[in-house]
């Protein structure tokens, strides 16, 4: 009898974290949408409002408390350095820093509250570049900024 019932309190301990699995699994995946964006694809979070136009993308957290904004340029004859050191020259930004792998960051300042920081990536055997300008704070930034790719 006591070996039966063993069995039971297993078994329904076992239903009950599947069902536990199940509804954040479920919850993750309704939690993020992956859409494209001309040769962009992210994992856009619930909530986030996206805007698309010419070379750009926008995505804006929900109340603009943060924002993500990727703009692809293509800049024949010239490095990933140089690009950062034109964007942060025109931003009155901080001395672009290499990062490794081809990528730069900076930063600048639009106005004294807001700091922007800004990535810029080189697409490998290409001349085009993603220019990532980050604002804001905000607990689902981080999983949007490394859902991004780049889509041939």
């Amino acid at each position: 009898m006591k070996k039966a019932m063993g069995k039971v309190m297993v078994r329904k301990a076992v239903t009950f974290l599947l069902l536990v699995v199940f509804v954040f699994a479920f919850a993750a995946a309704a939690a993020a949408e992956r859409q494209r964006f001309g040769n962009i694809s992210a994992d856009v979070p619930e909530g986030w409002v996206t805007q698309a136009a010419g070379n750009q993308v926008t995505f804006m957290a929900p109340d603009n408390v943060a924002a993500l904004m990727i703009i692809v340029e293509q800049i024949p004859g010239t490095t990933t350095g140089d690009v950062a050191a034109d964007l942060s020259q025109s931003h009155n930004g901080s001395t672009p820093a290499d990062v490794g792998g081809g990528t730069y960051v900076f930063s600048f300042q639009d106005t004294p509250e807001i700091e922007n920081h800004v990535v810029v990536v080189g697409i490998e055997g290409t001349d085009f570049y993603m220019m990532w300008v980050i604002g804001g704070e905000h607990p689902q930034l981080e999983a949007l900024i490394e859902s991004v790719e780049w889509v041939d």
